[in-house]
């Protein structure tokens, strides 16, 4: 997910990615690992950091106030899903609600980082756009190096890594299963490459063009969360993901070990809970399909 060079959503990622009982540590010092984050990628300026020390500070508490109430009921309610059994609708609900989550969580990256992209020196747009170019290359690289079924097993092999956080160790048969649903999902890294790559370029003309930070926000609202000019190749993958992601639950489900099955239900109770405490008056949002899957279920009994 490096489509966001930095960000807000960086919260999100790094704390889906450390033990639940770092969760707290880690939000509640965010804002130093975001700005060290947002530094190392544009060098900024003494000036620039002091300016956009109180826009991000007050980004942050946006999220811990807005974004927090959202975060706890997507793993409460995933929690009582895995421990009453998924299902083709309740993945679907989940599914829906973690595009809402990174709609709002990209735009509230985007109104914070906008301003900062606007007040970047010719030099430091100039380091922008190098770095930019180097990563591509690298990509490309990758992308011309590997093929399909390469870069299928690859994907293989990090999901079954980042399985063992939910899960613990996956036995064989577990193992077999993802690498069969990593192998159904269609490969799109070189046409992915090819549109971030024409998308930061366009970035680049428009801070060389001294646009205001509203003008930079719009473009990055329409890339990141409206997905304008998404290539055919990557708007057709959507669906496949999306399905891939629910047959991946759906399979493992009857596979769990009792033990796996706890685990798993106990990472979403853990996040639920320190997403709740982290909030200055604790409560959930509930997720707008809950109702609706709720008023189907009545109308059938």
């Amino acid at each position: 997910m490096r489509i966001f060079f930095f960000a807000i959503p960086l919260i999100l990622l790094t704390l889906l990615a450390t033990s639940c009982s770092s969760v707290r540590l880690a939000y509640n010092t965010a804002d130093f690992f975001i700005a060290r984050h947002v530094d190392d990628y544009l060098d900024l300026e003494r000036t620039q950091q002091r300016d956009w020390s109180p826009l991000l500070k007050s980004a942050l508490e946006r999220h811990r106030t807005e974004e927090l109430p959202y975060l706890a009921a997507f793993f409460a309610q995933a929690a009582e899903d895995a421990r009453a059994g998924f299902t083709d609708d309740k993945i679907e609900c989940l599914l829906d609600a973690f595009e809402i989550l990174y709609q709002r969580h990209a735009r509230l990256a985007i109104a914070a980082v906008a301003p900062l992209l606007a007040d970047l020196s010719p030099a430091q747009i100039d380091a922008l756009a190098a770095t930019f170019a180097e990563e591509h290359a690298e990509d490309a690289a990758k992308a011309s190096a590997e093929d399909a079924e390469r870069r299928a097993r690859k994907r293989a092999e990090r999901y079954v890594d980042n399985l063992r956080w939910w899960f613990g160790a996956l036995d064989a048969e577990q193992r077999e299963l993802v690498g069969e649903i990593a192998h159904r999902i269609p490969d799109t890294a070189p046409a992915w490459y090819d549109y971030r790559h024409a998308k930061r370029e366009a970035l680049i003309a428009l801070l060389r063009a001294d646009a205001l930070a509203a003008a930079i926000e719009h473009f990055l609202v329409q890339w990141l969360v409206e997905f304008e000019d998404l290539p055919r190749a990557l708007t057709d993958a959507q669906p496949a993901l999306r399905a891939a992601f629910a047959n991946l639950l759906l399979g493992l489900q009857p596979t769990l070990s009792n033990a796996q099955r706890e685990r798993f239900i106990g990472r979403l109770e853990g996040l639920r809970r320190d997403f709740l405490r982290l909030q200055h008056t604790p409560r959930l949002v509930p997720l707008p399909c809950v109702d609706i899957l709720a008023a189907l279920k009545d109308g059938d009994s």
